[in-house]
């Protein structure tokens, strides 16, 4: 059955791949660019205070996100046809557009630069890897099929795919298994697969289950998922990284908490460990508050109210105890502050792209979006540590396409 691309979902692709397209010597894909780099450049554009931004901090910005000036000029005017953006002589202003809109606003450009199919299968392969590890066999036909593509091009689609890095494979000759190496780590992809593909009927609805009550809530108590699983299928599904499991430490002793690593990191390329853990961690200190502490110790009554109070004022405070003792390790690692203050105990969240990509793990199960945002954004250059040099990808030579090089001939040989 044919992948279908939410709105979101695109967007968040899009991005992710015209990340990937900056470190690939390639002039292909350029829809996708045209779509992933201008949207990069409204959101840093976005997020400035003024209503008007100068011309020459836009240049700044955009050299920011890895885009050259003369490139800049171009991306604007995509923008400003789209009613996204207005260029005056004043500078650049920003027309009514939100972060929770970029992902949308993405597709929406792409759709309008006459994306060819093996744009749109790129985009695909990636989905359906990230549902599980596939082989190649399992989804040539159909994507050849879906998007009208030669023996040629769909060659080139997994070639150039491999070879930019916008998804991850483990070489077996020609029938290559290809999976999400955020999601699936390479030394068990296989593994992944096998076991997936293998449960009883019985297991996967018992996983359906559980895969429907964090989707509603994010994060839950590992202890309830593994009763609902059984041992065995907890088992079998925790050694292959489906579920990531964090802990909150305080008084009480130790409680753990589980998510679906694809609700935080599907779209997000590597070398954001910190942040994603911090996500996770406060999201658990949050759940933790949720549904585990009792009243006289500060239980949070309505999450919604307290993670926007927290977001948006920038720290919530009372008499709780809780406030002192659950976030300790948020504490550590630099993304809450706990003081003392006439009313009591004070948290105050210091890094604000934490707490965003909580809520929406705690309120809608789903943060993957909005950690793509912050990704596309270049924010998450805050939280790159010593990683980065590791992580820090060269530019990679990409084999040209077989039918952009025949498109090319025909064009250059139609002008003689």
């Amino acid at each position: 059955m044919p992948i279908k691309l939410t709105k979101s979902v695109q967007g968040a692709w899009l991005l992710h791949h015209d990340q990937k397209l900056l470190n690939a010597k390639t002039t292909e894909f350029e829809s996708i660019v045209a779509a992933g780099r201008s949207s990069r450049l409204l959101s840093v554009i976005s997020r400035e205070l003024e209503n008007t931004v100068s011309k020459e901090r836009v240049d700044e910005l955009a050299r920011g996100i890895g885009v050259r000036r003369i490139e800049a000029n171009g991306f604007l005017a995509e923008l400003q046809n789209h009613g996204l953006i207005d260029v005056s002589s004043a500078g650049v202003a920003v027309l009514g557009v939100s972060q929770a809109s970029l992902l949308d606003h993405a597709s929406d450009i792409f759709e309008t630069q006459s994306p060819s199919g093996a744009d749109r299968a790129v985009l695909a392969l990636s989905e359906i890897a990230s549902g599980s590890p596939v082989r190649r066999s399992d989804c040539e036909e159909e994507l050849s099929d879906e998007y009208r593509l030669s023996r040629a091009e769909i060659d080139d689609v997994f070639s150039q795919s491999e070879h930019i890095g916008f998804i991850d494979y483990e070489a077996n000759g020609h029938d290559r298994l290809y999976f999400n190496g955020s999601l699936f780590k390479r030394d068990s992809a296989a593994k992944s697969k096998l076991i997936l593909e293998n449960l009883s009927d019985e297991e996967k609805q018992k996983l359906l289950q559980v895969e429907s009550m964090l989707n509603g809530r994010g994060c839950l108590l590992a202890e309830e998922i593994r009763q609902l699983l059984g041992e065995k299928l907890w088992s079998k599904l925790h050694q292959i990284g489906f579920f990531e499991v964090s802990a909150v430490v305080n008084e009480k002793g130790v409680t753990e908490f589980a998510t679906k690593p694809e609700a935080l990191v599907k779209y997000i390329p590597g070398g954001l460990a910190d942040m994603l853990d911090d996500a996770k961690a406060l999201a658990s200190s949050l759940t933790y508050g949720i549904i585990k502490s009792p009243d006289y110790r500060g239980r949070i009554k309505d999450p919604s109210v307290l993670i926007n109070v927290l977001i948006g004022r920038g720290y919530v405070e009372g008499r709780a105890a809780a406030i002192k003792q659950d976030y300790q390790v948020l504490e550590r690692r630099g993304v809450v502050q706990v003081t003392t203050t006439d009313r009591g105990n004070r948290l105050t969240l210091l890094k604000s792209e934490i707490g965003e990509m909580a809520k929406d793990l705690i309120l809608r199960g789903d943060a993957s979006a909005t950690a793509a945002e912050f990704v596309a954004s270049g924010m998450a250059s805050n939280f790159i540590g010593p990683e980065s040099s590791r992580v820090t990808e060269r530019k990679k030579d990409v084999p040209e396409a077989k039918s952009a090089a025949l498109r090319s001939l025909n064009i250059l040989r139609k002008s003689k």
